[in-house]
This record gives C-alpha cells, sequence and structure tokens, in this order.
C-alpha cells in the first residue's frame, strides 16, 4: 500500500511539474548517493548519481568535495582523483536534502583485488569486503575481539583491548571494552564510551546481547582471570554484565558462569581453563572454548539451561595485583563466589583440537594461534592465524596468514580448512588501509550472523614500532 501511495504522488508531482508547477512543488522523501562508497585512482574519474525518492528526471543537485585536494566533483556529480586520501562527497537538494559518499583516491592502485568486490575467503583484500576499519580507545594497542547486532551504519560495534598501563611490571592486567557507531568506511571516529575490566582476563572472544529493554546492552566475556607470565588467562569463569560507559569492574560482574570440568560423549572427563564463550542467540546455543595442556576445548551446551541453572557459592584461586598505579601488592587468593556451575549439565556435544602450533604444516587444525570462535545452528566456526616475520627479528611482517575451519558438534570437519587472503595480501592492506611498507597484520576476533554472513577481525599497525597507526579492521564474508 505505502508503495502505491508513493508512487501515485510521484506520478501526481510529474503531473504539476509538467503542467509549468516546476520545482517549487516537487517534495522528496529520501536522497542517496550511489556508489555510497568507492575508490578511484590519482587522476581517474568516477560518476556518482543522485537517486531521489520519489525518482524525478532532470532535477538540479549542488555537489561538493569536502577536500579538493584530494577529489573534485563537477555539476553532474563527475569525481576527478587528485591526491591520495579519503574524501566525502555530498549531493544537496535546495534545502531539503543532502546525501554523502565516501570516495577513496589512491595513488597508483585503483583496488588491489584486480578491480573485484568478491567477499570469498579466497579474495584478495578489497574495498567490498570491509565492513569497519577504525582506530580504538587505546591507540598503541591491538584489538582482541568484537561484536554487534545492528550492522548498520548507525549500529554500535563493541571492542576488547588487552592493556597494560605502561608501567612496571608490564602486565596486561585489564580489559579495555569500548563502543563506537560503525560509520561509513574512512570514518576515524575514535570511541569515547569505555569501560575498564580489571584483572578479568585477557577478553580474546566478546558476546554481545541485545537488550530488549532500553537500557544497556549485554556483554559476555571471560572473567577472574588468573596471573601466567604477564598476562591473565587461565580463568575458570565468564560474566554476562551491562555496557555503562565509563564504569569499572574489577575481576568479575554481573551473572558469573563457573565450568571446572565436563565430560565428553564418551565419558572421559577433562579439567579445563581459558573460558571464552560465545552465544547464538537465534537458536539458543552457547559454546565455550577452553583449554587444558596441550588441547583446545570446545563444548556446546543448550543457552536455556545454562540460564536455568541456579546460582551456588563457588570457591576459586588467583594469583593477581601488583601493577604499578594500582595500589596493590600481588597475591594468590581463594575466595568464594555466587556463580552458576555448567559442571551440573551434559553438554550437546564437544571436541578437542590437539596443538600443531610451529610446526610449518599448516594444514592441521591449530596449527597457528587460536584468534577466535563462534557458533551458529549446528556449527561451531574456528578463527586462527599467526603474524609472521619474513626474517626473524626482522621487523618486518608481511608473511601473515590465518585459516577458517568449520566443524559440527563432535569435531568433524564440515567445510575445507581455508586459508583467508585478505590476511596475507599486504600489496592491498597496504593501499586501502593506509599502512606502512612493512605492515604488521595479526587475525583477531570472528563472528557469525544470520547464518550467511562471517565477519573476521584484523589487527594491524606498522611493524617494528611503538606507534598510534592501528587499526581495527573486520572484513565481510557471504557463506554458500
Amino acid at each position: 500500500m505505502r508503495r502505491i501511495i508513493k508512487t501515485l504522488l510521484c506520478s501526481l508531482s510529474l503531473l504539476l511539474a509538467s503542467c509549468g508547477g516546476g520545482e517549487e512543488n516537487i517534495e522528496l522523501y529520501s536522497l542517496r548517493i550511489e556508489p555510497k562508497t568507492a575508490a578511484i585512482a590519482v587522476g581517474g574519474t568516477l560518476q556518482l548519481n543522485a537517486i531521489s525518492d520519489p525518482v524525478y528526471e532532470g532535477l538540479v543537485y549542488t555537489w561538493a568535495s569536502a577536500d579538493t585536494t584530494v577529489a573534485t566533483v563537477d555539476d553532474n556529480g563527475l569525481v576527478r582523483g587528485v591526491g591520495a586520501g579519503t574524501v566525502e562527497i555530498t549531493c544537496k537538494y535546495k534545502n531539503e536534502r543532502i546525501a554523502r559518499a565516501t570516495v577513496q583516491v589512491m595513488d597508483g592502485m585503483v583496488d588491489p583485488g584486480g578491480g573485484t568486490t568478491s567477499k570469498t575467503l579466497d579474495a584478495p583484500m578489497n574495498i567490498g569486503m570491509i565492513f569497519s576499519s577504525r582506530q580504538l580507545v587505546y591507540t598503541g594497542t591491538v584489538m582482541q575481539s568484537f561484536d554487534f547486532h545492528d550492522s548498520s551504519e548507525d549500529g554500535y560495534i563493541y571492542f576488547t583491548q588487552c592493556v597494560s598501563d605502561g608501567t612496571k611490571p608490564y602486565n596486561k592486567w585489564f580489559v579495555a571494552l569500548s563502543r563506537v557507531k560503525r560509520g561509513a568506511y574512512g570514518d576515524k571516529t575514535v570511541s569515547s564510551e569505555t569501560m575498564s575490566l580489571r584483572w578479568f582476563g585477557h577478553g580474546t572472544v566478546l558476546c554481545v546481547e541485545k537488550a530488549t529493554d532500553g537500557k544497556g546492552d549485554y556483554m559476555w566475556t571471560n572473567s577472574n582471570g588468573t596471573l601466567s607470565g604477564t598476562e591473565y588467562t587461565n580463568n575458570k569463569t565468564f560474566s554476562r554484565f551491562r555496557f555503562e560507559p565509563n564504569v569499572t569492574h574489577d575481576h568479575y560482574a554481573g551473572e558469573t558462569f563457573y565450568l571446572n570440568s565436563y565430560k565428553d560423549a564418551q565419558g572421559k572427563t577433562y579439567t579445563v581453563y581459558d573460558h571464552q564463550v560465545n552465544i547464538d542467540f537465534t537458536n539458543r546455543r552457547l559454546l565455550i572454548g577452553c583449554r587444558s595442556s596441550g588441547l583446545r576445548h570446545n563444548i556446546v551446551y543448550d543457552l536455556d539451561k545454562v540460564l536455568a541453572l541456579k546460582e551456588k557459592d563457588i570457591t576459586i584461586t588467583r594469583t593477581w595485583g601488583g601493577e604499578s598505579g594500582t595500589g596493590t601488592t600481588q597475591r594468590t587468593v581463594e575466595e568464594t563466589i555466587s556463580a552458576r556451575d555448567l559442571g551440573e549439565l551434559t553438554p550437546l556435544g564437544s571436541f578437542r583440537l590437539e596443538s600443531a602450533l610451529n610446526t610449518g604444516d599448516f594444514s592441521k587444525p591449530y596449527s597457528c594461534n587460536h584468534q577466535g570462535h563462534a557458533i551458529w545452528g549446528n556449527y561451531v566456526y574456528w578463527y586462527e592465524g599467526n603474524a609472521r616475520e619474513l626474517t626473524s627479528g626482522s621487523g618486518v611482517y608481511d608473511g601473515s596468514h590465518a585459516y577458517v575451519e568449520v566443524f559440527d558438534y563432535n569435531g568433524n570437519r564440515v567445510t575445507t580448512r581455508t586459508k583467508v587472503a585478505a590476511v596475507s595480501d599486504f600489496a592491498g592492506m597496504k593501499t586501502l588501509l593506509n599502512l606502512h611498507n612493512n605492515c604488521y597484520c595479526e587475525a583477531e576476533g570472528l563472528q557469525i550472523k544470520d547464518g550467511n554472513r562471517l565477519y573476521l577481525g584484523i589487527a594491524t599497525h606498522i611493524a617494528g614500532k611503538s606507534s598510534g597507526n592501528r587499526l581495527a579492521t573486520i572484513l565481510e564474508y557471504e557463506l554458500e
């Protein structure tokens, strides 16, 4: 019905214009530019088109470039690249409607993917697969994980960073949990909304649950970390709590969940730690990725049964403290907390991956560092990767690689182990993300949405330097 009404209004407006009413009788519901994001070479041209709703022919628009040293635009929307950079192009109709597009001008290479915008794992880095790319609140620290429930440009993306305060001892003792609107490609807005999770753990996996009451979304991440070397890991709990900007939590928050051991389908018991949780809220599945000596465990539970568990007193032991500026001394403490014990449940399925790190045989699962996992329906998605120097100690990191695999709940591989071409495409990455020649890149974070969209995180910065030029980039892939 709405489409019919709009068509009638459009026809009426055109009739008035043809009868001498002119543009003064035209009313636009919306205005947009196509394409909304694009790239051209220096000296190259690109035709942008203004699309109005209702659609009219012959309207006069005012076009403008925010930076004419990067690109110019004529009265008909033809853009010409002037110098390397990213620029916003606007199209305005009278004082009623304005539309925006982002154009990247590159020196010598338009799209390192050879013009393709393929969103498959075997495609090189290209503009079409870049879902988001920005600096985070701690510019010298890489992203650990991300999640979101709204993929629009105004939707929030949540990020974790594992942070040291830069004073001795250099323990990575708190997780910075921030959010920022996705924004258009090239948007450099840095989040001003951050929580501090002190002594929680590493923040390797983050899961976001959409709040239905209009208050802050729920965050799920590991908690009650214990100091191991310079990092807080080995946790046996994870927590669910609200996102509240400028709030600090110590050790754990909100509702807390505990797992010490579980039994597999054959009845063998495994004691596990370093819990990282991901949830499929649509199909009501909860996945815990965790460790024991030499093994990575993947344990699947019924989410509703997890939430139905009663809280009880549980005793945990952890080592923490001693960081400069915290006013604490390092200590090992035994503490009783209130938590839900997943050890009371029988998993829907579980499997283990045996560590094959640093063997040089990358055909095997878990041959690189674990970088994230996710669950959707009957399948577990696994992400791993290494940032590799060409020559040890050189500080030249252009040999990075990452892999994705999919398993069922019993560990049967249901897809081919696939190398992510974009993570190794340093020519494309350098150009599109404006990075140094010897840029570092590491896989960081994975999410699956709606069963048909895969999101992979990569963290980049100038290699071999303490640099603020670190980006949290999310790539979007289409699943068949």
